[in-house]
């Protein structure tokens, strides 16, 4: 194979893509939509020119011979792209936006849409379109506008099997649309996509990464290492699945060429650089070449929806990894409750072997080996990181009481990337992983060697899904304990696939153990929660005011109940609503709200009465850390890191530039940044108020050395033949000196 790599000076390129593709013009061809069967056809029976009813259909194997030869169609180069020309009609398939307007029962109903018609007269503005090849098949997009795409409608149920072609947008759910197309000529050979923009796209790889194209019209965006911004970038050429004689050339305007590519100078993400590719001096494809310092992120799956996971590919293209990166089977399914409602999407990915059935675990960016994803889309947040901001915070000020495999760590860690679903570019997400068995390091079930269906529980978790009095903590769902994955407004995690009652017991007892007295509830608390833990918890809930939190999206979690006792660690989940925002991506512009902690049970208890010291506690420990990981400056450096991230990538303008108009985004990211440090500010005045600190004088026990003077309570009195590490929280004078247990 030759690779002649040239630079392009001086070359005004037009943004739409330009294909090789080679389609006879005097050859018939039939489109069926993939997976379905059948065939596109114009309806002969009869045409209107009212362009609100489409003259198109889709017709199923079985109907096929009743349209003749209205299946075939003829494909023809024109300027920007294809005409598709029935051979029965004569006339053109066409996307078209229109207006209506009509008076029904008194009422006048207008608006406008979009449809797929044809017309005798092949109209430039509405009869071109763009053809693309993509994972073994095609996709055809209006030219005049390429966010619609042509798509048929397929639906099997009660009524039969039934299809119906349609324009479809590119922000549209595709649970029922397909998409893609297979293309036959009528001698029966399926035509192949050879010289179209993902065709060539995909066999193109510049050091190492594929460049993923944004839109139909051969416009794409390539990750490169951040580092890179600024300084020169110096490309490695390479190409796929050629035979060995194919000379490609790419040309990118203003590049240097080199021995194995091409070296740009002070590359920028801000930056489109134009670009064509030419097979021999045929050009085949024509754009701009975006950069980007994020990861990219590519799902292909058909079908995808928030009831049931369904099998595709997964590809993280990690700019940092020299090669080219792993593509994995992989399960897919929307995630969320709330969030499924949004057009943008958040998703679960679970990697597989190339069996679809062997659990693959990858270390994705470095975050953790495991074959659990998510990947989440930030949608009612200003400014895409808050979850991200929380978790940074919460990861740094608390952890596990017990050993594990990830440092003991009790939260997600994640990675911004861009995502494109389907060939579809979706935006700015967060890659993290999940709160899981192996994260908490929770003991497996065990199962009876002789008898499989004797399964004992061992590690739990537990997850509130919905507000609740259960949730809170304060009064048990029913007294008769289920042998299902859900309990009231709880939700079983693990282990999901054995629920019993025997795993529902532990949450019960806690929830009892929270009815008794004080001095009983004081006198087992460390048999049944860890202080820090539940102390870290209140922090945060307090400093970021977290507003959707308080054991709906939390967990509660045992390591393992048969040996380790019954003792339950907090760990959070979901903190969009934070940091002075609202749940629906709103401002919720007010300090620190105390009844979102303490409406959970144990903790108003906790707080509300001091039992354990607990108050005193919180106060030692926020005037602590709002000195260090709680201070304004670490917030402020938080928050500017992120941001700084979005502006240098690009992804803060695609993302604004797809998602802005519809949830709140500001063209500039620093503008709601600036909002959260001033929020932050307001709040930590407000927490220094309702938090004083305490009198000077008192420590922390860790700075206490061995207390053989005596332990004394805060009155005087004297404990003797006790370790201060085995008393009850709170406050006490050791060697002269207060301090906090």
């Amino acid at each position: 194979m030759r690779l002649r790599l040239l630079p392009l000076f001086l070359l005004a390129l037009c943004a739409l893509s330009v294909t090789a593709q080679k389609f006879n013009p005097d050859t018939r061809y039939r489109l069926v939509a993939s997976g379905v069967g059948g065939a596109l056809a114009d309806n002969m029976f009869g045409y209107s020119p009212d362009p609100s009813y489409s003259t198109t259909t889709y017709a199923l194997d079985d109907e096929t011979a009743s349209y003749g030869d209205g299946i075939w169609w003829r494909i023809v180069r024109t300027e920007g792209g294809w005409t598709f020309q029935n051979a029965a009609t004569g006339r053109y398939l066409e996307f078209r936006e229109y207006t209506y307007s009509y008076s029904w029962d008194g009422q006048t109903y207008s608006g406008s849409g979009q449809t797929v018609r044809t017309n005798p007269v092949a109209l430039p503005d509405s009869a071109c379109w763009l053809i693309d090849y993509q994972d073994g098949a095609f996709r055809i997009n209006a030219a005049s506008d390429p966010n619609w795409a042509l798509a048929v409608y397929h639906r099997t149920g009660e009524y039969g099997d039934w299809a119906y072609l349609m324009p479809v947008s590119a922000g549209q759910a595709y649970e029922a649309y397909v998409t893609a197309f297979d293309i036959y000529a009528e001698d029966g050979t399926q035509v192949t996509g050879e010289g179209t923009p993902g065709y060539v796209l995909s066999a193109l790889h510049i050091s190492g990464k594929s460049p993923v194209p944004l839109d139909a019209a051969g416009n794409c965006l390539l990750t490169i290492p951040d580092a890179l911004l600024g300084a020169d970038y110096e490309a490695r050429v390479t190409w796929d699945g050629t035979d060995g004689t194919t000379a490609y050339t790419l040309l990118v305007d203003g590049a240097e060429p080199t021995a194995e590519g091409f070296r740009i100078t002070n590359v920028s993400c801000q930056e489109a650089y134009p670009y064509r590719i030419l097979s021999g001096t045929e050009p085949m494809l024509s754009g701009t070449l975006r950069l980007t310092t994020l990861p990219i992120a590519e799902i292909r799956a058909t079908g995808i929806n928030g009831t049931d996971y369904v099998q595709g590919t997964f590809r993280l293209q990690d700019a940092d990894y020299p090669g080219i990166d792993t593509t994995y089977t992989a399960l897919v399914k929307v995630r969320g409750a709330t969030a499924q409602r949004y057009d943008k999407k958040p998703y679960n990915v679970k990697l597989y072997e190339a069996d679809g059935v062997t659990e693959q675990d990858a270390n994705l960016l470095g975050l953790r080996n495991t074959h659990t994803w998510m990947l989440d889309a930030m949608y009612v947040d200003r400014i895409r990181m808050r979850n991200r901001v929380c978790f940074d915070t919460w990861n740094e000020i608390d952890s596990l009481p017990y050993n594990t495999n990830y440092n003991r760590r009790n939260g997600t860690v994640g990675r911004f990337v861009e995502v494109f679903v389907d060939g579809k570019y979706k935006g700015l997400y967060c890659l993290a992983d999940k709160v899981n068995r192996k994260l908490l390091n929770l003991t497996k079930v065990e199962i009876d060697l002789l008898d499989e269906t004797k399964v004992t529980p061992r590690g739990l978790l537990y997850k509130g899904k919905q507000w609740g009095d259960d949730t809170y903590l304060k009064a048990v769902a029913s007294s008769t304990l289920p042998s299902t994955v859900t309990w009231g407004n709880w939700e079983l995690e693990y282990p999901d696939e054995y629920p019993s009652a025997a795993a529902w017991t532990p949450l019960r007892n806690l929830i009892n153990y929270g009815k008794t007295s004080d001095a009983r509830f004081q006198e087992n608390f460390e048999q049944n929660y860890y202080f820090d833990n539940l102390l870290n918890y209140a922090l945060l809930q307090l400093a970021y005011n977290l507003e959707d939190n308080g054991m709906k999206n939390m967990y509660v979690s045992t390591k393992n109940i048969q040996k380790a006792g019954k003792r339950m660690v907090f760990t959070v989940w979901d903190m969009d609503s934070s940091l002075g925002g609202l749940w629906d991506g709103k401002r919720l512009d007010i300090t620190a709200d105390t009844t979102y902690l303490t409406r959970v049970h144990p903790l108003a208890r906790l707080f509300s009465k001091n039992l354990l010291g607990f108050r005193d506690s919180l106060r030692l420990k926020w005037h602590d850390l709002s000195r260090t990981v709680l201070s304004q400056e670490r917030l402020a450096q938080r928050l500017d890191t992120y941001a700084d991230l979005f502006q240098r990538s690009g992804a803060w303008q695609r993302e604004y530039a797809l998602w802005g108009a519809a949830c709140h985004l500001t063209e500039d990211p620093y503008e709601e940044v600036e909002y959260v440090k001033e929020w932050y500010a307001r709040n930590t005045t407000y927490l220094n108020e309702l938090l004083p600190d305490l009198p000077t004088g008192i420590e922390r026990l860790q700075a206490v050395p061995n207390a053989a003077e005596g332990i004394y309570t805060i009155d005087g009195r004297r404990i003797t033949d006790t370790r201060l590490q085995d008393l009850p929280h709170g406050i006490y004078i050791v060697g002269g000196r207060k301090v906090i247990r």
